[in-house]
């Protein structure tokens, strides 16, 4: 049996949102930009592109604070339908509400349920913001991957389906483990086993085609990167992910051939793929060097780079984390969610450690103890 003080876990979670409210600030100002005028005008990341402000909100993370209040109101058995509530009563900002989320939240309202919510009308069902909020459920299954993905699911059918599912299972399976797994490549190598298989699965088939790139590339993030998204995303993968779906074919092909497609699961989950396992290499640093390196990568830059800051704060702890990522931001975090705006870091992680234990003594007793 594993075993892990509650000391440590309160502190591998604290460290999990420090980074990712760190990767949030490094990738929010390289958001979408061409990977051109990111390198042109940043060069080579290696700090914050731009000083903090710890007023800004960004809408990657609202949806954890809801999955949490949802778990404390409801009980670690909630339903997808009960997470799907409280995006009604507590998201009321609707115009921070975009792709596949907006269209699940008019579903929603609609009295539509999951899983039809996540499909019906929706263009977007493919797209990133299901692995976008995968991190909570790795934080409340530390090395619980089955557990993880279980809920994963569970949350992800609210607004997504396929591959768009299988990046949120993906990504927590991938922080479950982190707490019992410092090393990166092992842990993606487990990771997979919970994917569908190559052959059925484009999201399977693009992690495997990101570590075929790196390994052919060992030492040259910015060619990887350039085979990714040109030979493979943009020549090859789009027309598979057209194929495999007969629904919206104009719309999904406009998106998916235009800016917007940046925001879809598939390259950016090759771009997390290539930047851990070249951030990796930096001994010192590898931590920042894994979210500037996705940060340079450009694409949906705060997705990946938030989602790299919690998987990699799992495997370090806050005590560990540099304290150029995690001093300029003073404990402090804000979200768009009614009535829960203002919040300590500290606080946030210590609510989800408490999720943690209950979720850890009820489902995980014969293989996790929190001592």
């Amino acid at each position: 049996m594993m075993e892990l003080s509650s000391k440590e876990y309160y502190d591998r979670v604290l460290g999990s949102w420090i980074g990712r409210v760190a990767g949030d600030f490094v990738g929010v100002p390289v958001e979408l930009r061409s990977y051109e005028d990111i390198l042109n005008n940043y060069g080579d990341i290696t700090d914050y592109p731009e000083p903090i402000n710890l007023s800004h909100v960004n809408d990657d993370e609202m949806y954890e604070i809801v999955a949490l209040i949802a778990l404390e109101k409801y009980g670690i058995n909630l339903t997808s339908q009960q997470i799907a509530q409280e995006w009604i009563n507590l998201l009321s900002r609707e115009d921070n509400i975009f792709t596949a989320e907006k269209i699940a939240y008019n579903n929603l309202k609609a009295g539509i349920l999951p899983p039809k919510s996540g499909v019906l009308n929706n263009f977007y069902y493919d797209f990133i913001g299901a692995q976008m909020r995968a991190d909570i459920w790795g934080q409340i299954t530390p090395g619980c991957p089955e557990i993880a993905k279980k809920y994963a699911q569970m949350d992800g059918s609210i607004s997504h389906a396929g591959v768009g599912i299988e990046g949120e299972i993906f990504l927590a399976v991938l922080i479950s483990q982190a707490f019992f797994e410092s090393d990166i490549r092992k842990n993606i190598n487990t990771a997979i086993k919970h994917l569908p298989p190559e052959k059925d699965s484009l999201y399977t088939q693009t992690v495997m085609k990101a570590i075929e790139i790196f390994e052919n590339n060992p030492t040259d993030f910015r060619t990887a990167r350039q085979i990714l998204i040109k030979e493979y995303w943009i020549e090859e993968l789009v027309s598979k992910v057209l194929n495999s779906s007969s629904v919206f074919p104009i719309e999904r092909s406009i998106l998916l051939n235009t800016r917007l497609g940046g925001v879809h699961t598939l390259p950016n989950i090759g771009i997390i793929i290539l930047s851990l396992l070249y951030g990796a290499q930096d001994k010192q640093d590898p931590f920042g060097r894994s979210i500037c390196i996705a940060a340079m990568m450009g694409y949906d830059t705060d997705c990946n780079c938030g989602n790299i800051g919690a998987l990699m704060g799992v495997e370090l702890g806050a005590n560990k984390i540099p304290a150029k990522w995690k001093d300029p931001l003073q404990d402090t975090f804000s979200t768009f969610v009614k009535g829960h705006e203002k919040w300590k870091i500290s606080e946030l992680s210590q609510r989800i450690a408490n999720i943690g234990e209950k979720v850890i003594k009820e489902k995980a007793k014969n293989q996790i103890k929190i001592i």
